[in-house]
């Protein structure tokens, strides 16, 4: 069924969803992964992203047949007070994640290209800018993120070929690494490093057709999940699970090893750039997000008088941690709360549905 007099299509979709859910490649995360599952942590990534397709693409289903969005949609099936829970609930991922992709950005900042200045300083600054940009709207940060994102691919992907010289196959083996269970687990237990995905749902009036949601959410997840695995193969042939496992910032690093010539030389320092500019995008839509669910939840006509009130609350709270690894520490709790959001909305959705299924479709086909 089409929804309600949306503009956007599958490019914004694909982009929106594939800029909010890549930004961790370029932090610790890869790292992290190496930690647990050593030489098959690819794995661990496809099967993160899979399990949030799945359940995501659960979530499309049933809005596509109650109409309206994912908030429309819990509220005929549940009620006033599970749409009220399932919004705060939402609210708070998208802040956390707000709050940890700023803090985080803002001291790999700090270590890679400004190293003398002040780390509030950089936080201001990407806030304000983050809060300028989510004036324009949600369809606006969609094109932007579309526009950048085929410079993001083609980059990450000539850094993938440019250090095949430095990569040493046998670092693959044993392929099994920790073990094939416990990498299965830990991808389905990681899965809440997708939930970004989900804006999907929250925004699905704003698309044009219940189709497009559908491949968007293929494309972009899916675009994310494969450049992810390459990634990761990449990553751990460079440098080995045991010096893989002490990098701070593996993009970066993997960027620094590459060499053209005497006259090109340091290319990181070109894409810290364009790094910049996915980190404020997926800071943008995970903020954007969560000031519209607050607008949602309550019945403001417009979500922009608060922006700059709820973006000066995110960026005190991101300065509040004394060290990056305090933050880190962080981190992990987030994604397993995150996870856990993955499974359960759509499971209690997926059983309301099926008891009301009839008496749904007989109000959406009137």
């Amino acid at each position: 069924m089409n929804y309600q007099g949306g503009n956007m299509g599958i490019a914004a979709g694909t982009a929106l969803v594939f800029a909010v859910t890549i930004p961790r490649m370029f932090l610790t995360s890869p790292a992290s992964r190496l930690v647990e599952d050593a030489q098959i942590a690819w794995l661990s990534v496809g099967v993160s992203a899979g399990a949030a397709m799945i359940m995501i693409k659960v979530l499309l289903y049933i809005i596509s047949r109650t109409g309206g969005d994912l908030i429309d949609g819990v509220r005929r099936l549940l009620g006033n007070s599970a749409a009220w829970l399932v919004t705060l609930v939402y609210i708070a991922i998208f802040l956390a994640n707000t709050v940890l992709l700023l803090r985080e950005f803002a001291e790999n900042t700090l270590l890679t290209a400004l190293p003398l200045s002040e780390f509030s300083l950089v936080t201001i600054w990407y806030a304000v800018w983050v809060t300028v940009f989510i004036y324009f709207g949600i369809e606006v940060v969609g094109r932007v993120a579309y526009m950048v994102l085929p410079f993001l691919v083609a980059s990450m992907l000539l850094i993938v070929i440019l250090l095949i010289p430095f990569y040493n196959v046998y670092q693959l083996v044993p392929w099994q690494g920790n073990g094939l269970e416990n990498a299965i687990y830990h991808g389905l237990t990681m899965a809440g490093a997708n939930v970004g995905a989900v804006i999907l749902t929250i925004y699905a009036r704003e698309f044009q057709q219940a189709k497009t949601t559908a491949q968007a959410l293929a494309f972009g997840l899916g675009g994310s999940m494969l450049l992810k695995m390459v990634y990761a193969q990449s990553y751990l042939m460079t440098f080995g699970v045991y010096v893989g496992q002490e990098k701070i910032l593996p993009f970066f690093e993997m960027a620094r090893l590459v060499y053209l010539n005497r006259f090109l030389q340091r290319i990181e320092a070109l894409l810290i750039a364009l790094w910049v500019m996915v980190s404020i995008l997926a800071i943008a839509i995970s903020l954007y997000t969560a000031v519209y669910l607050i607008a949602r939840i309550l019945e403001l006509p417009s979500g922009r008088p608060i922006v700059p009130l709820v973006a000066a609350i995110v960026a005190n709270i991101a300065m509040m941690p004394p060290d990056i690894i305090t933050v880190l520490g962080y981190e992990k709790p987030y994604l397993y709360i995150s996870s856990a959001v993955i499974y359960a909305i759509p499971a209690v959705l997926s059983l309301a549905f099926w008891f009301k299924r009839k008496e749904v479709e007989r109000c959406t086909s009137v």
